[in-house]
């Protein structure tokens, strides 16, 4: 044996180190033999794992590709009913390509007309727990009755359709009927007296002033007009139905196409013979230069004969750029 402090041997039988004098302790084999208790480790909770997601394998019927080639046969046959249509409609061959582009159109549109279609369907639901009607969410939406655009609280919707609070509370108080929401073939608004009668606003209010035209005057929150229109059972024998006055589509030539516009129904029928037993014709003789709607004076050449009387053709062909300046300056605000 050694000593631990200064490395001097020692005798086993000795207690205390002849060199240093440190005591010697002796171990028996006994304790130096004896193994360290073990130290179980302590068991961890199982971690939970979702187990992988495998996709079911694609199984191919015989049923399935039958449905597929059933499909895209019906898809053939509705191409070439579409062509045939089309075909006849412009009276010539209808190219692959022409076909595609009017297939791929309708295919946009009747998507357009699901969408809004499913839209109304959940807004019809929800009026059924709604019956007085509801704001609607979101911005963009047009008013029936003024074709304001209108959001969220501004909107109202009811089975009347999308209204502004405005017309809405013209709808609650009476002064407008609900029918103008729908049938709007059943009134005129000031924009219409200018496609139908070529008549600027400020001739309208002088025919109101005179008592020619009866306007249902829809106001705002400060009492001031918002919108007026003139309703055709208000003036019977006055105004005639919307459709004497509409626009005719004309066909024409372009790079050696068919081409489609509208044009004023005066270019090609005589005011007497559309509007002849209603009253607005007789006003209508009485307006004055600035009174009439004269941004068509490039249709002049080609207007019917009965027009150019009303309309006062001669006057328009003889004005100069610097006259017209002064008509539109001296000629006041539209309200």
């Amino acid at each position: 044996m050694f000593c631990t402090s200064c490395g001097n041997k020692t005798n086993t039988e000795d207690n205390f180190c002849g060199n240093c004098g440190k005591a010697i302790k002796h171990v028996s084999v006994s304790e130096v033999e004896k193994p360290s208790p073990k130290i179980e480790p302590r068991p961890t909770p199982p971690i939970h794992k979702e187990p992988e997601y495998v996709p079911p394998p694609i199984q191919h019927s015989r049923r399935n590709s039958q449905d597929d080639a059933k499909a895209e046969k019906k898809k053939e046959e509705h191409k070439e009913e579409l062509r045939k249509i089309l075909e006849k409609e412009r009276g010539r061959e209808i190219t692959d390509h022409e076909l595609f582009e009017a297939n791929l159109w309708l295919t946009n549109y009747a998507k357009i007309v699901y969408d809004c279609a499913q839209t109304e369907f959940q807004r019809k639901k929800k009026l059924e727990e709604n019956p007085k009607g509801f704001h609607l969410e979101g911005k963009g939406y047009t008013c029936c009755i003024c074709h304001n655009s209108v959001s969220d609280e501004q909107t109202w919707y009811d089975e009347n359709g999308i209204k502004c609070l405005i017309c809405q509370d013209a709808l609650d108080k009476n002064i407008i009927p609900s029918s103008v929401t729908s049938d709007h073939e059943s009134w005129y608004s000031m924009s219409d007296f200018e496609s139908s009668f070529f008549m600027k606003p400020n001739a309208v209010r002088r025919f109101v002033k005179e008592g020619l035209l009866k306007p249902r005057i829809i106001k705002n929150t400060s009492d001031r007009t918002h919108y007026q229109l003139f309703l055709i059972e208000d003036h019977e024998g006055i105004l005639p139905p919307k459709e004497a006055t509409k626009w005719p589509l004309v066909k024409f030539k372009k790079d050696g196409k068919d081409w489609y516009h509208s044009e004023p129904w005066f270019a090609h029928k005589d005011p007497k013979e559309v509007l002849g037993g209603y009253k607005i014709l007789e006003y209508m003789s009485t307006m004055k230069e600035n009174e009439i709607k004269q941004s068509y004076p490039d249709l002049s050449f080609q207007l019917h004969e009965g027009s150019k009387d009303i309309l006062k053709v001669d006057c328009i062909e003889e004005k100069t750029d610097e006259t017209v300046e002064e008509e539109i300056k001296s000629e006041p605000e539209k309200e």
